[in-house]
């Protein structure tokens, strides 16, 4: 993120109130925060490939695909049993 000005402005929410909203200059990022958003960029774009391109979904018919995509997008909010760390509610029921 490059520097940027601040700015105020008067904003009227209704006919009788006025209100100045107003933001402090930004010094942008610094070359280290530059360097780590790009490093994060490029790593959620590597493991988006990875796992859009993985044979798994070959191996599934048309209509599951999103039933399994639905299901790997959430398979973090889900409890895996005990010592269990390959298991999802979709690999048990497909």
């Amino acid at each position: 993120m490059e520097p940027m000005p601040g700015w105020t402005a008067e904003t009227k929410p209704n006919a009788r109130d006025t209100h100045i909203a107003s933001r402090p200059d930004s010094p942008g990022y610094t070359p280290e925060q530059k360097t780590e958003v790009t490093r994060l960029r490029t790593l959620v774009l590597d493991l988006a490939v990875t796992v859009t391109t993985h044979p798994f979904w070959t191996t599934l018919d048309c209509g599951q695909v999103v039933a399994a995509r639905m299901a790997l997008k959430h398979a973090h909010e889900q409890k895996a049993p005990a010592g269990d760390t390959e298991s999802s509610d979709y690999a048990a029921t497909a």
